[in-house]
Formats: structure tokens, C-alpha cells, sequence
């Protein structure tokens, strides 16, 4: 597989995929907190490392059992996907599932990237050997709901109530899509 690729967006605008490397940290960081403000598309919780220690997570990323993807608008990140193996390929009942997270930035969403990063990373985890693809949606994100779904990923739960933000509870959407 391509390590990075070009596309044109549906705006018209060309973006790059690469995998990410170390000095992308901080852009990460900022890509996932973009989205902070809506809380109901990301817990913050799950983030907000630091630079340093995103950079050392990066360096020490087993390449042959997880993917970090990042979508690039000229020399600026506007997107980041994580495959991360389940349970860190710690148990073999679990070892064959790639955990899904991504993230745009809001003036990128809907052209079209989010889609290309997620065929790129169904392409690699069969060409990886996984098979089966994990994510959880808020049902809050319509969008990302419908894309997870164009690209087969099928509801195999729906938790109710699962998160609290602020006083509002949102169920999140299991989402999976079996792998040949």
C-alpha cells in the first residue's frame, strides 16, 4: 500500500494522506480538539495529551498492527484517522479487531476526506490481516453515522445514555464492518 497519496476534494482543494509522524503532534492534538466545542462528536477526556507524549506515542506505534493517518490541506493537518488494534493485541480473542477514530476539522467536513481515509484504512487492515473494523458514534453525529454506514459498517449496538455532556445524555452507536 501507498505510505501517502493525493486527492481532490470536493471543493476542488488537494489533499494529501500520509501516515503521521512525530512532528505532527501538536497538529493532532489540534485536529481532535476542533471538534471539542460540539462535545457531542468527541469526549476530550479520551485526549489532551501533550505534544511530548503524543509525539513519543507516535514514535512508539507498532506500524504492522495500527495505522495513525493524517489528511493534509497544503502543509496544514485538517484530519486524522486512528486503527488501533483492540485491547493493544494483548489478547488473542480480541487481536483481529481494528478500532476506528477519526476526526476532521469543521471547514473540512463533508468534502469528501473522511470518506478516502476510511476505504484507506479498510484497504489496510485486510491487507494487515484483520478481520473485522470497530467505531463508536455519538448518535448526535449524523454525518459521520452515514459515511460509517456508505462504507459497510453495519449498528451492532446501540448503548442509550452512555455519555453525559453537560446535562444532556447521548447514546452512542456501535458500529462494525466484517472484513473477507
Amino acid at each position: 500500500m501507498q505510505e501517502s497519496w493525493k486527492f481532490l476534494a470536493k471543493n476542488g482543494e488537494e489533499i494529501m494522506l500520509r501516515y503521521a509522524v512525530p512532528k505532527d503532534a501538536g497538529d493532532i492534538i489540534q485536529t481532535v480538539k476542533s471538534a471539542s466545542p460540539e462535545r457531542s462528536y468527541v469526549l476530550m477526556e479520551h485526549y489532551g495529551k501533550n505534544p511530548a507524549s503524543e509525539k513519543e506515542y507516535i514514535t512508539g506505534l507498532d506500524r504492522q498492527r495500527n495505522l495513525l493517518l493524517v489528511a493534509l490541506a497544503g502543509s496544514t493537518v485538517v484530519g486524522s484517522l486512528a486503527g488501533l488494534q483492540a485491547d493493544g493485541g494483548q489478547r488473542p480473542q480480541t487481536a483481529h479487531i481494528l478500532k476506528i477514530g477519526l476526526h476532521l476539522t469543521e471547514a473540512y467536513r463533508g468534502q469528501g476526506i473522511g470518506s478516502e481515509m476510511l476505504n484507506y484504512a479498510i484497504e489496510w487492515a485486510e491487507e494487515h490481516g484483520f478481520k473485522k473494523m470497530e467505531a463508536s458514534i455519538f448518535t448526535t453525529n449524523k454525518r459521520s453515522l452515514r459515511m460509517f454506514g456508505r462504507a459497510g459498517f453495519d449498528e451492532e449496538c446501540k448503548k442509550r445514555r452512555q455519555f453525559r455532556v453537560g446535562n444532556e445524555f447521548i447514546d452512542e452507536v456501535c458500529m462494525g464492518k466484517l472484513l473477507d
